[in-house]
């Protein structure tokens, strides 16, 4: 997303509050503009120019094992998405990095410096991310919260695949 839009987003947040629209209807709109500008480019992309940034909720709440830290330390029982996830990114060689918020997502962009970024979120985060990033190419996903927010979140493993494959020109 461009400068100015980095600096306008809030004033269209803060207006759109006022008028009593429903904020994430915002956001998905800014998620499906910045989902259509990347895809509207032709990647061919190395695996290891592709990070994918999830949320630490798609991970059971009620799990002994923490992956914050490293995904890989998913013990793969299946009860939530990671094992799929983990699987997934190791089948394409893509990077794959939890974020427990803003600060470790911009150190895993910093640290990796992809050309390519999956992010998978609610709307706010997602939104807040994209922003965040400028210029950077970035597929946004939606996570499913069956129970709402931020407790045991599941993502779209096809959606998550399909944008592996855009980004490495398979799509």
């Amino acid at each position: 997303m461009s400068k100015f839009l980095k600096k306008a987003y809030p004033l269209l947040e803060g207006t759109v509050d006022l008028l009593g629209i429903d904020k994430n209807q915002l956001r998905k709109k800014m998620i499906d503009m910045s989902n259509k500008k990347t895809r509207s480019k032709q990647f061919h992309l190395k695996p290891n120019e592709i990070l994918v940034l999830l949320p630490h909720c798609l991970q059971l709440q009620s799990c002994d094992i923490r992956i914050t830290t490293n995904i890989y330390n998913c013990k793969r029982c299946k009860k939530c998405d990671i094992a799929e996830i983990v699987a997934v990114c190791e089948k394409y060689g893509v990077n794959v990095v939890v974020a427990t918020g803003g600060t470790l997502a911009r150190r895993a962009i910093v640290d990796i410096r992809p050309k390519g970024i999956i992010a998978v979120a609610c709307e706010r985060d997602l939104t807040s991310g994209i922003v965040d990033v400028g210029k950077m190419d970035v597929i946004g996903i939606l996570n499913d919260r069956p129970n709402g927010p931020c407790i045991d979140t599941k993502v779209d493993i096809k959606k998550l695949e399909e944008a592996i494959l855009f980004y490495l020109g398979g799509d």
